[in-house]
């Protein structure tokens, strides 16, 4: 195999544990609108806002957008009393405190040292990611942030990882790997940028006419050998 020493990771759903985070803060927001969150009104919620990202990933609304409509709509959709745009911007400042990681991303990040440049792709607002991946222990341990918000494109855009790999000194498509859960923004992104991708796939979701990665894997330890660290 190959040999690779830049890594462009994703972080949520790859080295953050969204589900968990998006829940966690979703039910502390709309306890302080008097609801109670049971299982189904957070599934439901993060359905509408995964339908939310996928539009954003196809251009058809803009991230300001997304962050209000979501719950401008869940409000409706559900019949909850309240300022959609007030919980969404309380939403940010909920959510930027929650920074659960996935299993053995830790070890991950650690296991790359001095081996490997690892360089975080994001989508999203800048101030909430910053501030999870400061207590996730991110920041501390990859070599650089790439924020959607901040170079002013995002994930799947080409545009993005061009702008990446500009501030990337010695970058070179042909060291480079793009890690991460999604097959529409990361897989998409990095296939069209031209470079090998990689699939964190850890619950064994069917790839149903998605772009093809190079790799696929269940687990973070499963990159070791492809990455020979």
């Amino acid at each position: 195999m190959r040999k690779y020493d830049i890594l462009l990771c994703d972080a949520d759903d790859t080295l953050l544990d969204f589900a968990l985070c998006e829940k966690t803060a979703v039910a502390a927001l709309l306890s302080e609108f008097g609801v109670k969150a049971d299982d189904a009104l957070l599934s439901s919620y993060s359905e509408h806002n995964d339908r939310l990202w996928k539009m954003l990933e196809r251009g058809e609304i803009t991230m300001q957008e997304l962050i209000f409509l979501r719950f401008r709509e869940f409000f409706k959709l559900h019949g909850i009393k309240g300022d959609g745009d007030r919980a969404a911007v309380r939403y940010r400042e909920i959510l930027s405190k929650y920074a659960f990681t996935t299993d053995g991303a830790k070890e991950l990040l650690d296991r790359c040292k001095g081996k490997v440049r690892v360089y975080v792709i994001s989508n999203g607002k800048a101030e909430v990611q910053i501030s999870r991946f400061k207590l996730a222990g991110i920041t501390d341990n990859t070599d650089g942030l790439f924020i959607s918000e901040l170079l002013g494109t995002k994930k799947p855009d080409t545009d993005f990882f061009v702008k990446a790999a500009s501030s990337i000194s010695d970058f070179s498509k042909e060291r480079a790997l793009v890690y991460g859960d999604s097959l529409t923004a990361d897989i998409a992104g990095g296939i069209a940028f031209g470079v090998d991708t990689c699939w964190y796939n850890p619950h064994g979701k069917a790839n149903e006419n998605g772009p093809v990665p190079k790799y696929e894997i269940r687990t973070h330890k499963e990159l070791y050998p492809i990455l020979h660290i």
